[in-house]
């Protein structure tokens, strides 16, 4: 259901950027220990993002929940991991005429936000807000803001009904609140964190509101596990990482270019960007060294970025690795039909589909790129869907954790990201912070330098 063509990586292909096959068959026996170190942190309990789509009950109660709460607009209250993968799953799965339409306030833009609120009605709308700590502050600020939006309009009793929680079981004002407000919350297992957690309710209770099938979006994940956990050679995920490990580190490609040839993937390609930067730019590896290891991850959509970025990416700094996102059947093919067979720009397209004409650019962008030397790899699905974007998120996933410990560093904590907030939570006058007031009030008072 889904395949890892490797071909244009080889150094046969890309020559002393590639990767000798050799180094592949010495790897089906090194990174043994790779899948032995995940299905071992599953097993203990510390990791739980593989065993997710087992849980029946989770999946039951986001689709019985959906059922009874079912209105035209899902506004969501998130950032980062409780925004990015139910937007891709939208992206990906709806369609203009489903009466269904996702707003994501996943910025605090005071601008965008009342011009989200502004674009629907709160008489139309539930609320799902989603923060796994509880505390996020663009997350607190935001329900703030809507949860008056709606009492203005519905009044407290009806406005208390639009409002669903999806958060830590056991921690966190938010939930703190809910319980307060009686909202009904959804847990986040306490083994998942917030980058991983799309198949969690973060993700699934969003998809159920949408109207989209959780059940085969599961048996998808379910499907992308399991290959997941078999041998090198069987394992996309683990051949991968393997992939990415290498050229980054012996062929000093830097730089990861996602670059779906689908447009529903655009998305996915935002939610693996978080996935893969946050998990694995770290500074400190396992034993304390200081390594500062990490693949920038960027994004281009095939076809639009052909005529944006290619230029750069053929003939630029080659300090790049590709990964494709293809997929094997669209829903429709668009048969190219015209009287203009005269011109010359139109005769060869007569009797062709837009299908047709997309793939045969994926292709050529793929044999340009490797002709100049370009290492890329595509991974294919067979359709978009619920169950082939479960099993491209798992596959995402484990691609991510398995690259984790080929750096030997842990890709599940993120100590970048944290300082920042607290340094955000001093500014704004949240107790228990006041040790960063001394650094904020020196920048506060370094002389600028500024052009006017």
């Amino acid at each position: 259901m889904l395949e890892l063509d490797y071909t244009n990586v080889l150094e046969e292909a890309v020559h002393n950027h590639g990767i000798p096959k050799i180094a592949f068959q010495k790897a089906a026996d090194s990174s043994k220990h790779v899948v032995e170190a995940i299905h071992q942190a599953h097993t203990s309990g510390k990791l739980g993002f593989g065993d997710v789509p087992s849980d029946e009950d989770a999946v039951k109660g986001v689709v019985d929940f959906a059922q009874s709460h079912a209105y035209p607009n899902v506004l969501l209250l998130g950032i980062g991991g409780s925004a990015l993968g139910p937007a891709a799953l939208d992206a990906g799965l709806n369609r203009p005429n489903s009466g269904k339409r996702l707003t994501v306030l996943d910025n605090i833009d005071p601008d965008f936000i009342r011009d989200s609120l502004d674009a629907i009605s709160p008489q139309e709308t539930i609320v799902n807000v989603i923060a796994k700590s509880g505390v996020t502050a663009e997350t607190m600020a935001t329900f703030a803001v809507v949860r008056k939006w709606m009492i203005d309009v519905l009044g407290d009793a009806k406005a208390r009904e639009r409002f669903v929680i999806t958060t830590d079981p056991a921690k966190g004002d938010l939930l703190a609140i809910a319980r307060q407000e009686n909202y009904p919350v959804f847990e986040i297992p306490p083994n998942v964190g917030g980058r991983f957690s799309v198949l969690t309710p973060v993700g699934t209770l969003p998809a159920a509101l949408l109207g989209f099938n959780v059940k085969a979006l599961m048996e998808g994940a379910r499907k992308g596990a399991s290959q997941a956990r078999r041998g090198f050679f069987e394992n996309p995920a683990l051949t991968a990482a393997f992939i990415q490990f290498v050229l980054e580190r012996e062929r000093g490609k830097r730089i990861l270019v996602l670059f779906p040839y689908s447009q529903p993937l655009w998305k996915f390609a935002f939610w693996f960007k978080q996935l893969w930067g946050e998990s694995l730019g770290k500074k400190i590896d396992r034993r304390g060294n200081e390594v500062y290891y990490g693949q920038t991850p960027t994004a281009a959509l095939g076809v639009t970025d052909q005529h944006s970025q290619l230029q750069l990416f053929i003939e630029g700094p080659n300090d790049k690795a590709f990964l494709f996102w293809d997929v094997k059947e669209f829903r429709t093919t668009l048969p190219i039909d015209h009287p203009f067979s005269q011109f010359e720009s139109m005769e060869y397209l007569e009797h062709k589909t837009i299908a047709d004409l997309f793939r045969a650019e994926k292709a050529a962008t793929e044999i340009a790129l490797t002709e100049a030397g370009r290492p890329n790899a595509t991974v294919t699905v067979e359709k978009i869907n619920e169950e082939s974007l479960g099993y491209l998120i798992m596959f995402s996933q484990y691609f991510t954790a398995y690259a984790g410990e080929f750096y030997d560093i842990d890709a599940f904590d993120q100590p970048g990201v944290e300082y920042g907030k607290k340094l955000t939570f001093a500014m704004m006058g949240r107790p228990g912070f006041s040790q960063y007031d001394k650094k904020i009030q020196e920048t506060r008072q370094q002389e600028r330098a500024v052009i006017r």
